[in-house]
């Protein structure tokens, strides 16, 4: 479905991206984790051409990246981020609905007329996960992890057949990151990436981790062979003792590592 090949990117001189290459296939959910400033969230934000690789080549769906109209790519992926907050003031003046359905016009905000079927469609879809008793509240009186939720079934809406997701528990409580991850479980026929620095995070759902570190690939690949003592303490230069591995990680600092 995605593959990098040998992208870079630089900015004010800096190497941000180095030389990365990875394959990403139909039905694999991947973790992308890392510390803050790895580059995880520039990595993707390529994929949505909101910054373009200095060097090498992005692929999505078989299509190449400068040699397709990318806008159609797209649109067949969803992305929920920080970078959403920029809209905050549209946001404040809608109920959850009409930001859910605002996914099917691929808007922030409601431009035109909405029909009938459209009502329909996101009346449906509220009420598949559950979410029918808050359909109308507004947008504004919304916890952090009521709106985080809401911009991600705005993007499932639209049937993606990819989800990326950037942080999306940054800054919640314990009962708000629950919620958002039990909402994920419950995803089904779209592919996700989840963005992380906290493998507390990573549910059963997700089958693929890659581990990032300043801007290169640490490591790839199955789960169940990646996440470990060893990758943990070369990710974040930490003895950790790691449990859980094929369902909820947990993880316990030993005690700090020293480079030599």
């Amino acid at each position: 479905m995605i593959e990098y090949k040998n992208v870079s990117f630089i900015r004010d001189g800096n190497v941000i991206i180095d030389n990365i290459s990875f394959k990403i296939d139909q039905d694999e959910n991947w973790v992308v984790l890392g510390p803050n400033g790895a580059g995880k969230s520039v990595l993707f934000s390529m994929l949505m051409a909101y910054n373009i690789p200095t060097k090498g080549q992005i692929k999505a769906f078989g299509k190449t990246f400068g040699e397709y109209n990318w806008n159609k790519i797209k649109s067949r992926i969803g992305i929920v981020s920080s970078t959403m907050a920029r809209f905050e003031s549209v946001l404040n003046r809608m109920r959850i609905f009409e930001i859910i359905l605002s996914g099917l016009k691929r808007t922030i905000g409601i431009y035109d007329r909405i029909t009938e079927a459209e009502k329909e469609k996101t009346a449906k879809f509220i009420a598949q996960l559950g979410f029918e008793s808050m359909q109308y509240k507004d947008y504004r009186n919304l916890s952090a992890g009521e709106k985080k939720k809401t911009m991600i079934l705005r993007s499932l809406i639209t049937e993606p057949d990819i989800l990326i997701l950037d942080e999306p528990c940054s800054s919640l409580d314990l009962f708000q990151k629950e919620q958002i991850l039990q909402t994920l479980s419950k995803i089904k026929n779209t592919n996700m990436i989840y963005i992380t620095h906290d493998i507390t995070e990573i549910i059963p759902e997700f089958d693929h981790v890659m581990m990032l570190k300043e801007g290169k690939i640490l490591i790839q690949g199955k789960k169940k062979e990646i996440l470990n003592q060893q990758n943990l303490q070369a990710l974040y230069g930490l003895d950790v003792e790691i449990n859980n591995i094929t369902e909820r990680p947990t993880v316990r600092v030993i005690n700090r590592f020293e480079e030599e």
